[in-house]
């Protein structure tokens, strides 16, 4: 279940393709991930939507 405020940190649902693949291949719920883990991926998606980076979650594996 998610809230219906968006999250602090940013991300709203549905959430940017590179954060699904994340959960995806990992096989987490959204609500098991830790804050920590959020922000990493918040701040992976900013980098990659900023530099214009095509990177997915198998270079970073």
């Amino acid at each position: 279940m998610f809230p219906a405020a968006p999250f602090q940190i940013g991300f709203t649902y549905p959430f940017p393709a590179f954060t699904q693949n994340f959960f995806t291949l990992t096989g987490m719920c959204y609500i098991q991930a830790m804050p920590m883990v959020w922000r990493v991926l918040f701040t992976l998606e900013h980098i990659i939507e900023q530099e214009g980076i095509d990177i997915g979650m198998s270079e970073l594996s």
